[in-house]
């Protein structure tokens, strides 16, 4: 009896140990675990950095309802000919469709092609979606615009891109392209007119002509071209209105563009008469001198320089003749044909004054 019960404790301590071994086994096997690296989880997003345009520089991607079927698109921007980080830029849209032959959504791309394979931009363009061409029966289909300070690019959905899987013709058609060192400028809140600001013929008064478009039939193109339509009109002015000192420079010609720019302006500082000879502003007062005008000074309201041409001069010239073509616009509504007038104009204490009118 003595030695069975010695027997049992054995046995019971021998199965403690067991137990006891089992337990650091398991402990070691979950630290082992708990120390190796977490398996990565599956990439569940698409970059369009790394998986769709991988070598190119992604400016940005824009969401917009581009075809307006409700559903917003990407629209993705990217650099190409890159140098440092300068470069041209190019967009692309894509658009979830239905592929005809599987039925299955896939992402499709179109590209936005501008004439000639010009580049969209030099830099990152904003988005807008604007009614510039109303469609037929009353649909509203917004056209896609691009603006930079001196790009402008007008698109417009050419077809239905449920109708058919394809970007040949292209989805989205250029119906305006607009380019210039001196500014593009489109303001939709005040109508559909773009400026388009040139500093060429006027570099030495650092003057510009704006020119002023409006889209006809098939957007700022004529139609069946890429040709811009013709401006409805044009003007040259200061690029910041009429300087402050303006009295004071050596250009004759700034000179006649802000007479003409301060007519029918009665608040105007300088005045009218400022840039006048003591003789010129006796016969405006009197009702007598000829600047082009066939109104009479009170009944003018404004008028348009639209050509200026002028002869170099030196510091010590003492008079010079500018040339200008002018269209001056009534109180009553109407205005003019287009106007020539030449003066000469003096130096009086070291300024530039309008003298006389050339017979």
């Amino acid at each position: 009896m003595i030695k069975r019960s010695s027997h049992r404790r054995r046995g019971t301590q021998q199965s403690k140990l067991a137990r006891l071994a089992m337990l650091i086994i398991l402990l070691a096997t979950l630290s082992a675990c708990s120390s190796a690296p977490p398996e990565e989880p599956p990439e569940k997003m698409i970059s369009f950095t790394k998986d769709v345009l991988p070598g190119k520089t992604v400016l940005d991607v824009q969401r917009a309802d581009t075809d307006s079927d409700g559903q917003s698109e990407w629209v993705v921007f990217y650099r190409f000919d890159q140098v440092s980080d300068r470069g041209p830029v190019a967009a692309l849209i894509y658009d979830v469709v239905r592929d005809p032959s599987s039925q299955l959504p896939i992402v499709y791309p179109y590209r936005l092609r501008t004439p000639d394979q010009n580049y969209l931009a030099l830099g990152q363009p904003k988005v807008a979606l604007v009614d510039v061409v109303p469609e037929v029966g009353g649909v509203i289909r917004k056209e896609l615009v691009f603006t930079t300070t001196h790009e402008l690019t007008f698109f417009r959905l050419n077809h239905d891109p449920a109708s058919q899987l394809t970007d040949d013709p292209p989805l989205y058609r250029c119906i305006g392209f607009f380019r210039s060192d001196g500014g593009v400028s489109f303001d939709p809140s005040k109508g559909l007119t773009v400026t388009v600001t040139s500093q060429a013929g006027y570099e030495r008064s650092q003057l510009v002509t704006r020119y002023y478009y409006k889209p006809e039939a098939d957007g700022y193109f004529i139609t069946g071209t890429t040709s811009l339509v013709q401006p409805f009109a044009s003007a040259i002015d200061f690029p910041e209105g009429i300087p402050s000192d303006i009295l004071d420079t050596p250009y004759p010609e700034k000179i006649i563009l802000a007479f003409y720019k301060t007519l029918g302006r009665e608040d105007a500082k300088p005045k009218v008469t400022d840039y006048l000879s003591d003789q010129a502003t006796q016969e405006f007062e009197a009702g007598r001198l000829r600047y082009g005008s066939p109104y009479l000074k009170d009944q003018i309201k404004y008028a348009v320089v639209k050509e200026l041409g002028y002869y170099p001069t030196q510091e010590d010239s003492k008079s010079t003749i500018v040339a200008v073509k002018v269209v001056f616009y009534p109180k009553s509504g109407e205005r003019s044909p287009l106007i020539e007038v030449r003066w000469t104009l003096i130096r009086v204490q070291n300024r530039w004054k309008m003298d006389y009118p050339q017979p």
